[in-house]
């Protein structure tokens, strides 16, 4: 490997400076990206989060036992009404994802920003060193 000194580089040199806040922004923006894309946690799916789901569970369960089960019994069932049965079968796996995300939202955020942008530099620092 090379070594030129600044003085002498005739414009061919760069600096890593650039590279690194570069790789820094972006791997910061890919561990923001990560809080919502990793799956929750043991810690995070607490007494608390085991509660919610299966009020939404029991809260399906009850719609459907009460509304659905009239429309069902219909032979005769409009479009809109089949669209509906079909839309609430998928009720608790709709609700469930959207509580994860809620529960993702609320993650704090700088763990996940600063481990992508110590990832980033350290990218950039390993590429710079080794390129020749």
């Amino acid at each position: 490997m090379t070594v030129h000194r600044i003085e002498n580089c005739n414009g061919t040199c760069h600096s890593g400076l650039g590279d690194g806040i570069k790789s820094s922004l972006i791997g910061g923006a890919a561990g923001y990206i990560a809080k919502y894309a990793l799956p929750l946690t043991e810690q995070e799916k607490d007494s608390d989060y085991k509660k919610i789901i299966e009020n939404i569970k029991s809260q399906a369960e009850k719609s459907e036992n009460e509304f659905l089960e009239s429309i069902k019994a219909n032979p005769q069932r409009s479009l809109a009404q089949d669209a509906y049965v079909k839309s609430s079968e998928n009720f608790i796996q709709h609700n469930r994802r959207l509580y994860n995300l809620y529960v993702k939202s609320i993650r704090p955020a700088t763990p996940f920003i600063i481990a992508g942008a110590i990832t980033g530099l350290v990218y950039s620092f390993v590429k710079n060193t080794f390129s020749v």
